[in-house]
C-alpha cells in the first residue's frame, strides 16, 4: 500500500503554469510509448520520459498528464485493480472502458490542484496515469486529455 501511494504521490508531480490550450488540433500521432501500449497524441504536445513514467502537456495548457505502465504476472481482474486505486472503499467507482483498457477514474480537488487518475488494465497491462492542473483551469484542456487516455492500444505482451 505504502509503495502505491509513492507512486501515486509521484505520478501527481506539479502543476505546470502555462497559458490557455490552444484550440485548434493538428493531426495526431500514434506513438508507442513502451513495448505494453501506445497513445495517440496531437501535434504540439510535448513528450518527456524519465524513466518508466512518461508525461506530456501543451505548451499552451495549464497541466501535465503522466503515464507509468507495469505488467503483472497474471491477468488483473476488476477487484485486484479496485485495490490498487488510493480510493476509499466507501467511495463508488465506475468501472469504464478507456480505448483499450477498462478501469476507475476518478477526480478530485486538492491545495488548489485538480486531479484526474485512472488505475486501467488490459489482461496483464497495468496502466496508472494522472492529470494534474489548477483548479481555476481545470477545463482548459480535459476534453483534449480524455480523447489522449482514450486513444491508448494496448500492445501484445
Amino acid at each position: 500500500m505504502i509503495k502505491l501511494l509513492l507512486l501515486t504521490m509521484l505520478l501527481a508531480g506539479s502543476v505546470l503554469a502555462q497559458g490557455a490550450l490552444d484550440e485548434s488540433m493538428a493531426a495526431a500521432e500514434q506513438l508507442e510509448i513502451s513495448t505494453l501500449f501506445g497513445i495517440e497524441v496531437a501535434d504540439g504536445w510535448v513528450q518527456k520520459e524519465v524513466g518508466e513514467l512518461v508525461s506530456f502537456h501543451h505548451p499552451n495548457g495549464d497541466g501535465v498528464l503522466k503515464i507509468q505502465s507495469y505488467s503483472a504476472p497474471s491477468v488483473v481482474d476488476k477487484e485486484r485493480l479496485r485495490n490498487l486505486t488510493n480510493v476509499d472503499r466507501s467511495t463508488p467507482l465506475a468501472w469504464q472502458d478507456w480505448g483499450g483498457f477498462s478501469g476507475y477514474q476518478y477526480d478530485y480537488s486538492e491545495r488548489g490542484s485538480f486531479f484526474r487518475q485512472w488505475w486501467l488494465v488490459n489482461q496483464r497491462t497495468i496502466i496508472f496515469v494522472v492529470y494534474e492542473s489548477s483548479v481555476e483551469l481545470q477545463q482548459t484542456d480535459i476534453d483534449e486529455i480524455d480523447r489522449i487516455v482514450n486513444s491508448m492500444t494496448a500492445n501484445e505482451s
